[in-house]
């Protein structure tokens, strides 16, 4: 198994990585612990306003206070596959009617804005969350999005989407949610991603952000990031 593995992972005492041994060996995977406003996943990063490393029940993680807070790493961890999954665990604030749908993961080219993909949330007043996943090419774009499908705020969760032959499909705590067909096309070496909102400084993330992580393979449930006792 091929598995880049960048960031102080001594706190991860508690961390269950489920079928890595599973995972053929030239399959790229990037994980990425939260933990640094230096650097994050061995690359130099940019910080936009004041978020701050905290100390969590899981180590170390970053929180962003929704007021301009974001950090953006100089790197596409999507590189040119074209089958992915994307994973992030979070604790995202109860703070409806402030900050209430956050792009808290953007990965695009800055000077491509054509080609994208963010994880968001959208809050809602009743101290929940729902799930959008967008994806967008020149050749289509979709938004996995259900305002039923509710989560509770101020808890760790861990969300997902998988890209493989246009069928884009999106998790929540280990369970699919929704499904559709999109036309993706790499991003390319100049992408970057931007951490806690989008890169053009709007729709601000109010929680806490501990691990990403990216394979260049679709991965089923069972062998998603999780934590002990997150969900």
């Amino acid at each position: 198994m091929k598995m880049i593995i960048n960031g102080t992972m001594g706190a991860l005492l508690v961390l269950l990585v489920y079928g890595c041994m599973l995972i053929p060996e030239q399959v790229e995977q990037v994980a990425w612990r939260i933990d640094s406003l230096e650097t994050i996943g061995g690359h130099p990063v940019t910080v936009i306003g004041d978020p701050k490393v905290v100390q969590t029940r899981y180590g170390k993680a970053v929180t962003f206070d929704g007021d301009g807070d974001r950090i953006q790493v100089p790197h596409n961890p999507l590189g040119d596959a074209t089958e992915f999954t994307v994973e992030i665990v979070f604790r995202a604030n109860d703070v409806y009617p402030d900050n209430w749908e956050p792009r808290f993961l953007h990965i695009q080219d800055p000077e491509n804005p054509q080609r994208r993909i963010t994880i968001e949330l959208r809050l809602t007043d009743s101290g929940q969350w729902y799930l959008d996943a967008f994806i967008m090419s020149e050749l289509s774009n979709y938004t996995l999005i259900d305002a039923t499908l509710l989560h509770p705020t101020e808890k760790w969760a861990h969300a997902a989407i998988t890209f493989k032959d246009r069928t884009f499909t999106s998790y929540v705590n280990g369970v699919e949610e929704l499904s559709a067909e999109v036309d993706y096309l790499p991003i390319g070496e100049r992408g970057m991603t931007s951490i806690g909102g989008r890169m053009n400084d709007v729709h601000w993330f109010n929680g806490d952000i501990l691990t990403i992580r990216v394979t260049h393979r679709v991965l089923a449930p069972e062998e998603f990031v999780v934590f002990e006792d997150l969900y």
